[in-house]
């Protein structure tokens, strides 16, 4: 086993990596939003807290009410490079709140099994993306998903946090902190409960299994603080889910890319098209965590004593697990959302795995052991990333180059522009290419581009099969 120092190396190695592969690909992302639309709110690329207000008042009322959307608006109208800067500590964040979550505590830098599970946590954050290349390095696929996911994984994470310190035998609401608990408690709550509507019901089953197993089988009374940061969340949600906006979008001819369900049978059929949406890009998470599962039972059925040390352990893991279930099929209440919108619930599919994979580690019976199942998905994960980081680079050069072939048209006095479709780089590329213009310059993404670009109208058109384009 690596030594502390060695451990410690290893540790800023692993995050100085992540946060050079997520800048990377967040400035190879050629996207800032679906629509253009966070674009044209900071054409000038100048941070206004009036604009951001206005825009923020007006998606609230007509269209999106999520936090994500908010700071899609700042970002934006700061620019891309904030979002550049920000984006890969975020991902960074979120990899430690998973390793919080699974293990019930901080990341040791001097420890090789804390270190060697918060590798596998990152990879897990990376290949627990419903739409690689899409969520977390597109700007309001990012906002509205990966870092929502942030702020709820935050408020869990002080749920968990708090407890840990209140049996630990640390004093809670009294303590010299106590101040600091409450306004992060109410404050996260509140933002939690407008992050996504999916992190609702997940919420809800999470700390209702927190309060089931504190009152019932610990027999130990919950602080004040717990019910304050519900009713935070309460109220979050409540604020997010009353907005007009929301009426207004579904009545929209195409709801955020959704589509809108109505009746029981239209819902019920609605149940295996969201399980294979959560699925779709989980092949690496599932079967990591499906071998650990099994070996786990094996090792419980030769000796029912040996998981007894882990069985808090497993039964967060169960619980992350399930909930993540929940909170994909919680979407048949209205729509069969857009694949990325998946990302909070396989996100905590991807922690429950973790936990399971601290189990698998910490029990020495739990025969055989993780090191050749982790290494094959070490290897998989990592062509995965790879092939992310390639198809970025390729769509970014696309990209840039059809930037100006716009402004060279834009230049010479030409008003109706005309510019090549974007194309896959690769057969396995996995990105949701309605972000893109379209043929049609009357389409609400292409006269955003026109007017970001000032002119009169944009379309596109399909490349040869030579790889020259044809009018």
């Amino acid at each position: 086993m690596p030594s502390p120092r060695t451990s410690t190396v290893w540790f800023w190695a692993l995050v100085a990596a992540a946060l050079l592969y997520v800048a990377l690909v967040s400035w190879w992302s050629p996207f800032t939003s679906d629509t253009y639309h966070h674009a044209l709110t900071g054409m000038e690329h100048r941070f206004s807290f009036s604009l951001v207000w206005e825009r923020c008042a007006a998606s609230y009322m007509t269209w999106n009410p999520r936090i994500g959307e908010y700071l899609a608006f700042a970002v934006a109208t700061a620019g891309k490079w904030l979002f550049i800067l920000v984006n890969p500590f975020i991902q960074a964040g979120m990899a430690l709140m998973m390793f919080y979550l699974a293990a019930g505590r901080r990341v040791n830098p001097r420890s090789w099994p804390d270190v060697r599970l918060f590798g596998l946590g990152l990879l897990l954050l990376f290949t627990c993306t419903a739409r690689p290349g899409v969520t977390i390095y597109w700007l309001s696929g990012a906002t509205n998903y990966s870092w929502a996911a942030a702020l709820w994984l935050g408020f869990l994470c002080l749920y968990r946090g708090l407890l840990e310190k209140r049996e630990d035998g640390i004093k809670g609401e009294r303590g010299e902190d106590g101040w600091k608990k409450w306004t992060a408690v109410l404050a996260l709550g509140f933002l939690a409960g407008m992050t996504n509507e999916n992190n609702i019901p997940g919420t809800w089953l999470l700390l209702g299994a927190l309060f089931i197993f504190v009152r019932l089988v610990r027999k130990r009374k919950l602080p004040l603080w717990f019910y304050a940061g519900l009713a935070a969340q309460v109220a979050g949600s409540l604020c997010m889910l009353l907005a007009p906006g929301v009426s207004a979008r579904m009545n929209s001819a195409a709801p955020g890319c959704a589509e809108p369900l109505s009746g029981v049978w239209d819902r019920l059929e609605a149940v295996p098209v969201l399980l294979l949406r959560m699925h779709e890009y989980l092949a690496l998470p599932l079967l990591l965590g499906a071998a650990a599962a099994w070996i786990l039972w094996k090792c419980f059925r030769r000796d029912r004593n040996s998981l007894r040390p882990w069985k808090t352990q497993i039964g967060a893991a169960a619980a992350y697990i399930l909930t993540a279930y929940a909170m994909a099929l919680s979407f048949a209440a209205a729509v069969v959302p857009a694949d990325h919108a998946m990302f909070s619930a396989t996100l905590l599919f991807g922690i429950g795995v973790l936990a399971l994979l601290r189990a698998w580690y910490g029990i020495p019976c739990a025969m055989p052991r993780p090191r050749i199942f982790t290494s094959v998905f070490l290897v998989l994960s990592g062509l995965c990333v790879l092939s992310t980081l390639h198809d970025h680079l390729l769509l970014f050069r696309q990209h840039e180059k059809r930037v100006r072939l716009i402004l060279e048209q834009k230049k010479a006095g030409v008003q109706e522009v005309v510019v090549p479709s974007l194309v896959a780089p690769s057969p396995w590329c996995s990105f949701i290419f309605w972000v893109d213009l379209s043929q049609n310059p009357d389409d609400y993404v292409n006269r955003g581009a026109a007017m970001y670009y000032g002119i009169k109208n944009i379309r596109t058109f399909d490349a040869g099969c030579d790889g020259k384009s044809l009018p």
